[in-house]
Formats: structure tokens, sequence, C-alpha cells
């Protein structure tokens, strides 16, 4: 697409400067020029002998480029968007790994569902993208302009005329399309999301303890209530389990079994029993009971209390609009902390534009030379990694301070602006001296 993009800009050019139109096989005579061959991306298609021109028309005013512009935007907006998908993926990849791991040990030794592992897994990819998806495209910006600068296409297409900003098509598009699937990330992808994986935490901690048990480990499953076990055993089965209730005042309850298994009753957590004996005795410890059974059904939840109901709580689980009211806040001391964090749901996802504007701005700005590459990557990095670290750091102050939530804002918007003007400050194509 590229060469076919280039090859029509160089017979446009021809066209002007000879008034002659290019046909296949036939060069055009042109002073002190030799012809040069540009071989179609369809191997079907004949070769088209094209000449080189002066460095005076090649930066003429006079070349209409429109056409090819949009055709070069769209090339490289394929590249860039291919490859921030790609290191996006990676990113979130290498994270889900390591925070599963958790959650993975609970599936294999602790007997939980493997579709709790996969939902509570997949729930929580949301939170990892809104710092995942913007430095994927800022990795995706740098390479991509590495890789055409070392072909020569952004210095070829430099040398036809375009302005940084017209190169920079490709780019603020990408940006535009980051910063809009953050915004519906923030908005209602995340809080829904999230609230799911707690909800399924939640559920797992409170209605199946016996994931969380451990051989030979005494554990309280509930208020008022110890257990132990010697080993699990398959099924979810453990051996050997040891019981001490003291959920009922006045009553301290005693239960030793073979085995166990735990079961829902009508949506509440149950202990199935097998072959064991129950020792019950009251405030006066000179009267005791005792009870040899073959099955005993025993419940886990608390007594005498209500079902527990969890409270959403936690910030990524709740609405950029709750966030910023005070009503809704748990409690007057966290109202404060909230409202950054809402302000913060805002511009969050417009940190991936302005990170693709800073990576453009630096890498067209003056004259594009591969030698100087590695100068303008390494003040790539330090101001991508300086603007997240600003806005990180603007939530924290805005936290404790309020006044400065402006500088939410300001983090982004003003590397935003910066970088604007720099792009459409530049209109010619520099020359180098010397």
């Amino acid at each position: 697409m590229f060469l076919e993009c280039l090859q029509t800009l160089l017979r446009q050019t021809i066209e002007q400067s000879c008034y002659n139109l290019v046909k296949p096989g036939q060069p055009i005579p042109c002073l002190l020029l030799l012809p040069i061959h540009i071989r179609p991306l369809n191997p079907s298609a004949e070769t088209i002998n094209v000449f080189a021109f002066s460095i005076m028309d090649v930066l003429s005013r006079r070349l209409n480029v429109n056409g090819q512009n949009m055709q070069f935007s769209r090339y490289i907006f394929a590249q860039l968007l291919r490859t921030t998908c790609a290191v996006t993926l990676v990113i979130i990849g290498i994270v889900w790994l390591f925070q599963t791991i958790r959650l993975l040990e609970m599936v294999i030794s602790r007997g939980a569902a493997f579709s709790d592992f996969l939902l509570m897994s997949f729930a929580v990819i949301p939170l990892w993208l809104t710092i995942a998806l913007p430095i994927g495209a800022f990795v995706a910006v740098n390479w991509v302009f590495h890789r055409i600068l070392n072909d020569r296409e952004l210095t070829v297409m430099q040398a036809i005329g375009l302005s940084p900003m017209q190169i920079a098509r490709a780019p603020i598009a990408l940006g535009a399309l980051v910063s809009a699937a953050m915004l519906g990330n923030s908005i209602f992808i995340l809080p829904s999301s999230f609230g799911v994986y707690k909800e399924q935490q939640f559920k797992i901690r409170n209605s199946i303890p016996a994931i969380f048990l451990q051989d030979n480990v005494f554990v309280d499953v509930v208020d008022g209530m110890t257990m132990l076990i010697d080993r699990h055993g398959s099924n979810g089965i453990a051996s050997d389990v040891f019981i001490h209730d003291t959920r009922n005042e006045g009553k301290i309850v005693t239960v030793i079994a073979e085995t166990g298994q735990f079961i829902k009753t009508n949506g509440a957590p149950s202990l199935v029993l097998q072959n064991g004996q129950r020792v019950e005795l009251t405030d006066d410890t000179n009267n005791s009971a005792m009870l040899y059974f073959d099955s005993h059904t025993m419940s886990i939840a608390v007594t005498g209390g209500s079902k527990s109901k969890r409270m959403p709580i936690d910030m990524n689980e709740d609405t950029i609009s709750n966030l910023l009211d005070p009503t809704k806040s748990p409690s007057p001391n966290y109202f404060y902390e909230r409202r950054a964090e809402g302000h913060y749901r805002i511009m969050s996802p417009f940190l991936g534009f302005a990170m693709i504007l800073i990576a453009t701005a630096l890498t067209l700005r003056g004259q594009i030379r591969r030698d100087l590459w590695g100068q303008r990557a390494l003040a790539n990095i330090v101001l991508g990694i300086g603007t997240i670290i600003l806005l990180v750091m603007s939530r924290s102050i805005a936290t404790s301070t309020p006044q400065f939530i402006p500088l939410l804002y300001a983090s982004i918007l003003i590397p935003v602006t910066i970088c604007l003007w720099s792009l459409n400050s530049t209109r010619g194509v520099a020359t180098s001296s010397g």
C-alpha cells in the first residue's frame, strides 16, 4: 500500500514538472536524472518506470498530496492499531498470570469451582485495562515510528512536504479511539465487572468456607465456630473433623466426626458429618449430653443474626456520579477520597491520548533522522512515565487537599495542549544545517 502511495505521488510530481503523463514501460527523459524502477505490490502488475526529481520540486507547495496523505494515514493507523492490541494483550496476560496464582491455588487445593476462577479472573480485567491500554498505545507509537523510520518511509513522507500535523493524523486517530474505549470502560464496564468480581469473592469467602480450611490448622469458620480437619479428600470431603461451637449463648457444642462435606441448604452453607459424636455442655458444666450419630447436618451460618450482605464500598465498583455525590458516600470520612477518585475516573481515559501525543510530537519535531532516534525515544519514555506519575500523584494530593482537584485535569490537558501546539507550529520540512 505504501509503495503504491509513493508511486502515485512520484507520478503526480513528474506530471507537474514535465507536463507529460507517465506511462508503464515508457521513461520520460529528464536532464541529469536516471530512471528509478518501482514494482507495485501487486505481482501481476507491470513495472512502472518513473524518474527522480529535484529537491526543489519535492519541497514545492504545489504538490497535491491530500488523497495520498489519507492513504498513508490509513496505512500507519492499521499498524498502530494492530501493535496496540498486541502489546495490550501481552501486558494483560502478564498481569493476569501473576494476579491469578492465588485464585488458581484456591481452585486446585481448596475445592472451588473452576467456573468461579474464570469468572473472577476475567471480571477484573477492565481494571487492568485502565493502565495497560495507554501503555500499549504508547509503546505501539514508538515501535511503529521506529520501524517506518528505519524503512525510510517516514523520511520520504517528510521529504514530499507533509507537515508533522499531517503525519500525526494516524496517531491522533488512535489516541481518540483509545480514549473513547477507556471512557466507555470507566463509565460502564468497570463498575459492573468489578462489582461481579467483588460479589463472587464475597460469595466464596462467606458461603463456601471449606476452600479456606487447611490441613491440621484451627480455622475460625464463622464467629463462634472453630474447625480442624486432618486432610482434604476427594470430592471436597474432609476426614477427621473437629468442631468447637459457641455460637449459642449458654451452650458449648463439640463435634467429632470421621468425615465431613460442605453443602448448601436454602442458600446457606451446611456441613454433613458422618460417623461421629456430639457433646453439648450448658453453663452449668454439671449438665452434659452426648450423642453418637451416623449422619448429622450442622449449619455454619451465624446463629441469631441476619444473613450477611455485602456493601459496595469499593470505589472501583461505584459509578462516577455516585463517587461525586456526597449523599452516596458510605461515610462522610470517605467523601474526599471518593470525590478524588471520581475526578480521576473522568480524566484517566485521556491518559492514553496524552501519552500518544507526547511520543508523536517528540518524534516528529524538527528534522527526522535515524541517528537522533535513541535520544527521542529516551525522552518519550521519561515524559510518558512522568505523565503517569503526575496523574497518580495528583489523585493522592486531591484526596487530602480538595483544592488541588484541578491539578488532575492540568496533568493531562497541559501535555496535550503543548504537544498539539508543537505539531501544528512546524508546517514545513526541517532541513539539516551542514
